[in-house]
């Protein structure tokens, strides 16, 4: 349900004409999500999803940061999973709280020359969460972009990410998901400019060709 509200908040965001009951009852729900969990969830499920469920909301435009601080309050954030973190990091507005997760987000990153991805752990539940590592990084790369734009590592997870396809795309749906809308966001804010340009090559002084490049 989760999901699929965030799905439907996209589809507003980018024209789509949605029903407004259905998506304010799908919003209604994830207001009052903890109350749905069933018993057996484990503690770091819940976070989890709790954490999504604020994420979408606050897409929506119902930004409800007092229990995002009071769901980093609770758990801790060396307790919570990264992309757990990547969910709660743009509804937070304490300071404090904000600083702690940059620390904790640079303390859980690999950096190469060129690439970068956050390390993550897994638990008996994970599957629940459909968790994976390339979901995770791009989780946090959008995070990322809206906390810190001109932060160094933005470009070095979008290497690591286009790195990781096989054939075009990522592992699963998921990871599809997750990892397009980051890198929508990342396109649109970096590299949003139209083309409209030819570019013509020369060995020395001869001539080798040219190429337009256009939309």
């Amino acid at each position: 349900t989760i999901h699929v509200t965030h799905a439907l908040v996209r589809a507003g965001q980018k024209g789509f004409e949605l029903p407004a009951d259905m998506l304010q009852g799908a919003l209604n729900y994830l207001d009052d999500i903890e109350s749905h969990y069933p018993y057996w969830y484990s503690q770091q499920t819940r976070w989890t999803l709790s954490a999504y469920a604020l994420y979408a909301r606050n897409l929506s435009g119902d930004r409800d940061a007092q229990k995002a601080q009071q769901l980093l309050r609770e758990a801790g954030v060396e307790n919570l999973s990264m992309q757990t973190i990547g969910w709660l990091w743009p509804v937070i507005d304490n300071e404090t709280q904000l600083e702690e997760i940059r620390r904790f987000v640079n303390n859980h990153v690999v950096e190469t020359a060129g690439a970068a991805n956050f390390t993550t752990a897994y638990d008996d539940q994970t599957y629940l969460l459909l968790s994976s590592d390339r979901r995770t990084d791009a989780i946090l790369l959008d995070a990322l972009m809206e906390d810190n734009p001109q932060s160094d590592l933005v470009p070095k997870v979008v290497n690591g990410l286009l790195a990781h396809r096989t054939q075009g795309r990522w592992g699963n749906t998921q990871e599809n998901v997750f990892v397009l809308l980051s890198l929508d966001r990342y396109f649109n804010t970096y590299e949003a400019q139209t083309p409209d340009f030819v570019a013509r090559l020369w060995l020395g002084d001869t001539y080798a060709g040219s190429s337009e490049f256009q939309g």
